[in-house]
């Protein structure tokens, strides 16, 4: 049985064709225009689900990327403090070693006045700060100076002057957050530990650290701590044993024999050849201790520095999984797009040439 074919339902089935290729057309011109293989989840939801994940991958990795940079720039002012310490202690061993050539009593007392403001300069260095925030402090210590700090204008590490019943003076100490640490020196390492462990407050400000973490599972302190800092070790000239000094005392007691110490009255000049010796040995040694931690960071920056080239090659492949579930190809899109174009006008012209011839034209 042959079916009837009716002009009408030709008409019906150009005007479908029509709107395909309408369609169509209206998808590669979305297409060419936003640069994006789909405007609705139905056009492609396995590519859209792929999308999404590198997406999400990508926000990821850019918060990691600035966080590595944020704890770049915290190491980097953490170095500059560091070598500045290590300038003073250097500086004062300059002082230490010209002592030894200076015979005039004046000159001595200058050179003392010297090491005096290089001790100062020193605890200005351990003050060092990143914005806000004192780098050599840990948390808890803002540069506004909160929690009481503001009304005494007193900063994390400052000097206190106080009676010394040993020998009867007024000497200068180092506070640390109200924290008097130079009552810390020349124990041995294991009283020096005794003391860390059953001190809770000391324990929590040697491990009071600014963490930042840097990737997944990776937390970095991208500072160091003052009293950690302060602290080092040396030989004890008596016992040979290892013992914990503390480099402002240290700075105090250079000070003090340049310039002669007065107790007790009429003692002669203690910077004799054995104490000028161990008080080179020993600023050597506190250098030693800086060097130590200044390679420490720079271990940390070298890691950092890793991770930052790990993390733009995680970026570059991420990028490349979005573009390809996400972004179209031009080129291909254009050539889509002018066949469909094609297609198009070739439709037009066929069912101009169907639908043109009725019944009177038949009849005539």
């Amino acid at each position: 049985m042959v079916t009837r074919v009716t002009n009408t339902m030709l008409t019906n089935q150009l005007l479908s064709n029509l709107s395909l290729n309408l369609n169509n057309m209206d998808r590669l011109q979305n297409q060419l225009a936003n640069g994006r293989k789909y405007a609705h989840i139905s056009d492609d939801p396995s590519a859209l689900i792929y999308g999404q994940a590198a997406r999400n991958k990508l926000a990821r990795l850019s918060h990691y990327q600035k966080t590595v940079e944020t704890a770049q720039s915290w190491l980097t002012q953490s170095e500059a403090g560091v070598m500045e310490l290590q300038k003073v202690i250097g500086n004062v061993y300059e002082e230490l070693v010209s002592a030894g050539s200076v015979k005039t009593a004046e000159d001595k007392r200058n050179l003392a006045m010297v090491v005096k403001q290089m001790q100062e300069h020193y605890v200005d260095t351990l003050n060092t700060a990143y914005g806000d925030r004192f780098v050599f402090a840990g948390y808890n210590t803002p540069g506004d100076f909160a929690d009481g700090f503001e009304t005494f204008g007193i900063k994390p590490f400052h000097i206190k002057d106080a009676y010394n019943p040993a020998n009867g003076r007024i000497e200068p100490s180092l506070h640390f957050n109200g924290f008097n640490i130079s009552e810390f020196d020349k124990d041995t390492l294991a009283a020096w530990n005794s003391k860390i462990t059953s001190n809770p407050e000391l324990e929590q400000l040697l491990g009071d650290l600014l963490n930042f973490d840097v990737g997944p599972g990776i937390s970095m302190p991208v500072t160091m701590n003052g009293i950690d800092l302060v602290m080092f070790t040396t030989r004890d000239p008596a016992t040979g044993a290892q013992i914990v000094r503390n480099t402002f005392n240290v700075l105090q007691e250079i000070y003090l024999a340049i310039n002669g110490d007065p107790d007790p009255p009429g003692s002669p000049d203690p910077l004799g050849t054995d104490e000028f010796t161990l008080l080179i040995k020993t600023l050597q040694d506190a250098q030693n201790h800086l060097l130590v931690k200044t390679a420490e960071i720079g271990g940390r920056q070298r890691r950092l520095e890793l991770l930052e080239a790990r993390y733009e090659q995680d970026h570059l492949n991420y990028e490349s999984m979005r573009s390809d579930a996400e972004d179209v190809d031009m080129a291909e899109v254009i050539m889509y797009l002018k066949m469909a174009e094609a297609v198009y006008q070739a439709a037009l012209s066929a069912g101009a040439r169907v639908i043109q011839p009725s019944l009177m034209d038949f009849l005539r």
